[in-house]
């Protein structure tokens, strides 16, 4: 059994159409990204700076950076349940990271992250318990918002955040299917491409969306 993002670091190549495709889906997808969040980009920069800005004291902003944003401690805190669902979410997308450069560099046949080394049986199995978190917890929130929706959050439902929900949950759902499939079998393919696909009708939603926070946050927060 291998993680979907292996599959493609073993013998299995893609064929040159299929490389175009994907160099083409990826090249519109980021292009998309970069439209809108280009101009959201020249807006910050070119705002009216803070007079009273220092980086010092640094400690005290690292620790911040820490509690906040990496161990999502303020969320969990003011919202316990909710928060914990939101930090899976967060932890998964940070433990995914790695595992996304991989996938898109194995489907043009070039992959850093082998089945064969320790390193990469590690961080496969590393990434799958993180899958399985952000899955729960983006199905927590889910359920919260479209279904036991607490009062403050209003009457109108936010489909926009149901179609991320989902893409998010595709995304967990074929890497942890392809645990389960052999290497070399048609499914293997399908999953890959679905999983791809998750990925690059997200990256350009997620500046026209509150999910713009997911980048922003950080460099605010420090």
């Amino acid at each position: 059994m291998t993680p979907l993002a292996l599959t493609l670091a073993s013998p299995q190549h893609f064929s040159i159409l299929e490389k175009l495709l994907l160099a083409l889906l990826t090249l519109t997808s980021a292009a998309l990204f970069w439209r809108r969040f280009g101009a959201v980009l020249d807006k910050i920069l070119k705002s009216k700076k803070d007079a009273g800005f220092s980086l010092f004291p640094l400690g005290r902003r690292v620790w911040d950076f820490v509690w906040e944003v990496m161990l999502q401690a303020k969320v969990i805190r003011q919202r316990p349940l909710a928060g914990l669902a939101h930090a899976f979410v967060f932890w998964g997308f940070c433990a995914f990271a790695l595992v996304t450069l991989n996938h898109f560099a194995s489907g043009f046949g070039l992959g850093f992250l082998s089945p064969d080394g320790f390193f990469g049986r590690f961080y496969f199995d590393f990434a799958a318990v993180f899958a399985i978190a952000c899955a729960v917890g983006i199905l927590e929130l889910f359920i919260r918002r479209f279904f036991i929706r607490p009062k403050w959050l209003g009457k109108k439902l936010s489909w926009e955040s149901g179609f991320i929900a989902l893409l998010i949950f595709v995304l967990m759902a074929t890497y942890l299917a392809a645990f389960f499939v052999a290497d070399a079998s048609t499914a293997v393919r399908v999953l890959w491409w679905v999983h791809t696909l998750a990925i690059l009708t997200f990256l350009p939603i997620i500046p026209h969306t509150k999910h713009l926070h997911l980048l922003v946050k950080a460099v605010n927060c420090a």
